[in-house]
Order: structure tokens, then sequence, then C-alpha cells
């Protein structure tokens, strides 16, 4: 699990570093990142040296950056690795690793959802179809359980036929706008309080 999104940059950040970052204690540093400053915040995420920290110290400010910038296909796959990684924390308590499972699932969802909208005439329907159905089997996989299988499988259905996907896309705008506010709401309730509990 990487730190920051799969390019290596976190999106549309600025690349200031300021050095005194990375000589700075656990607390102190901790306590910077509690800045109101996004753009203070995000230059201290930059220049920590995060060999000396564990990724779920410093994950929560990045993944609330994230979440505050939605939508973008990487930076959905990026949020559904990161809430996955939270549900296998041992450190968390169940109730966590159980909402950091529910988002994971949600993140899947809105993840496929962004994907179908945008879909083009000139698009290879059954490649999109195979992106949907393997986040349909990652969750199927990982919980064994019901929570958004209906949904899963209308979209695999609709990406079955390319005049349904372009009907799908017609009608769904307000789905995804739908699906995306509730992830960021809950993602950033879930983050908050986690740093809140880490800089307290």
């Amino acid at each position: 699990m990487l730190l920051f999104p799969p390019n290596g940059k976190s999106p549309s950040w600025e690349r200031t570093s300021p050095s005194s970052a990375r000589r700075m204690n656990p607390k102190s540093l901790l306590a910077a990142l509690k800045s109101e400053k996004s753009d203070h915040v995000k230059a201290l995420l930059k220049s920590a040296d995060t060999s000396q920290w564990p990724t779920e110290v410093l994950l929560p400010f990045t993944l609330r950056e994230v979440l505050r910038a939605l939508p973008n296909a990487r930076e959905l796959n990026y949020v559904a690795n990161s809430f996955r990684l939270f549900s296998t924390l041992r450190r968390l308590h169940e109730l966590q690793r159980r909402e950091a499972a529910e988002l994971h699932r949600l993140s899947l969802l809105a993840e496929s959802v962004h994907t179908m909208m945008q879909y083009d005439h000139a698009g290879d329907v059954n490649k999109l179809s195979d992106f949907v159905m393997r986040r349909y089997q990652t969750v199927v996989r990982l919980y064994a359980c019901r929570r958004y299988m209906p949904q899963f499988k209308y979209l695999v259905t609709v990406c079955h036929r390319r005049s349904r996907l372009l009907k799908f896309k017609k009608r769904s705008s307000s789905l995804l706008v739908k699906i995306l506010d509730k992830l960021k709401r809950r993602g950033l309730n879930f983050v908050e309080a986690l740093i809140a509990v880490m800089i307290r």
C-alpha cells in the first residue's frame, strides 16, 4: 500500500517541501498536521520521511485530502485500496474495521459507476464489463455478503449491451453524485475520527 496515489503524486498538489518537517519529532509533526491550512498540511505530507513512519499514521491525512478532491478515476481506486488496508488493521477496533470494509465496498461501487459514466461510443464494452465484474468479484471474494450485490449485478448487466450502457449514462448522473456524496461524507467521518485519536 502506497502512501500517495498510484502516480506517486498527490492530485494537483504543489511540490513544496520544508526540510524542517523531516526533523520533527512525532508529536510535533502530528500537531502540525492538525493545521487547518490545507496547503501547509499537504506540504508536510510531501516532505515527511515516510520510511520512518508506519503507513497507517500518515495515510489518514493523505486520504482526507483525496476524499475532499473527489471524483477522479485514479483517486477512487486509491480510496478503495486505502479503506481495504484499514479494514485489515488489527490496531483498529472491530467496529472501525467493519466501517472501513463498508467504505471499501462503497468505493468499488463508486469506481464502477464512475468508469461507466466515462464510457464513449468508441470504447470497448467488453473491457468495461470485465472491469466492473472484477470489482463485483472482489466484493464477493472478500466479504461474501449481500451488501451492494443487486447494484453490482445490475451494472454488469448494463455493460453487456452498448445500448443499455448509453441509456444508463443519460439517466444515472444523479446516481453517481449520490454515491460519491455518501462515500465522501462517510469516508471523511471515518478518517477525521482516526485523526482525532492520533493528535488529541
